[in-house]
């Protein structure tokens, strides 16, 4: 049997790393954006797990009452209270945009009026999105406990809230993320920067799973997935320009 003929020898070589300069700068402009947005996502979703702890811990806590010296709540703040006082049915508003479970809707907004003659909002809850008028609070007077929260802001707001604004003219069934200004400007001046969150357990109110805004939408789980889909990015990009500019070069003998 004639012996088969040995494996050609693999010729010499050298590895040569010579990239382009607009390679070298393209990846290090997107590389760079993408380790930005992931560091970006992360953080979001730290800032989000921190407002969950503080609703949690607010949970727990036994409520205190909302006096008339208790000024507007911090960004981020919740604090459970309770507060007497008298529906004002008839001034009652629905926010509009607001979803449940992926469902559109609006959300019940009815001043309650404090013995002082103040007004504090109160949301009682999500309605599906063919409810024009918000049904009417119970009468007579009430103790309401709930979450003490900063009014909700929209993720961009176009034009200045309120802008439209007459005092005194009809209320208007929905309103879209009204600041201080227009709340006092349609429902009087002597109403509180703040909104309370009606309990869940309390009647007079309709879908209320309450947690800090947007969390719902984006919880923060997914932010972290997001972080690592873009630091991912990132990776494949470096490895796919090393890859491609590293070359082997044949050693002359």
């Amino acid at each position: 049997m004639t012996p088969s003929p040995p494996p050609p020898a693999t010729p010499p070589f050298r590895l040569r790393f010579r990239p382009a300069w607009w390679a070298v700068l393209g990846t290090l402009l997107l590389g760079g954006a993408m380790l930005a947005l992931g560091f970006w996502q992360y953080g979001r979703g730290q800032t989000k797990q921190r407002l969950l702890d503080r609703h949690a811990a607010a949970a727990a806590q036994a409520p205190v009452a909302l006096l008339a010296d208790s000024g507007k709540p911090a960004t981020g703040e919740v604090r459970r209270v309770y507060v007497d006082g008298v529906y004002r049915s008839e001034l009652s508003v629905l926010l509009d945009n607001q979803s449940s479970h992926r469902r559109p809707g609006t959300h019940a907004w009815t001043p309650l009026q404090l013995a002082d003659g103040s007004l504090v909002v109160v949301d009682r809850g999500w309605l599906p999105l063919d409810v024009e008028r918000v049904p009417p609070a119970p009468e007579g007077p009430q103790r309401l406990e709930g979450y003490w929260r900063p009014l909700p802001q929209p993720g961009m707001r176009l034009g200045a809230a309120g802008a439209a604004c007459v005092p005194g003219a009809a209320l208007p069934a929905r309103l879209n993320y009204p600041d201080l200004a227009e709340l006092r400007c349609r429902l009087g001046s002597n109403t509180r920067d703040g909104l309370l969150e009606l309990a869940p357990e309390l009647p007079g109110g309709f879908v209320r799973e309450w947690s800090p805004a947007g969390v719902d939408a984006i919880p923060p789980q997914r932010h972290y997935g997001y972080a690592a889909q873009w630091w991912a990015f990132a990776a494949t990009l470096l490895g796919l320009f090393i890859k491609l500019n590293l070359k082997k070069v044949p050693v002359q003998p």
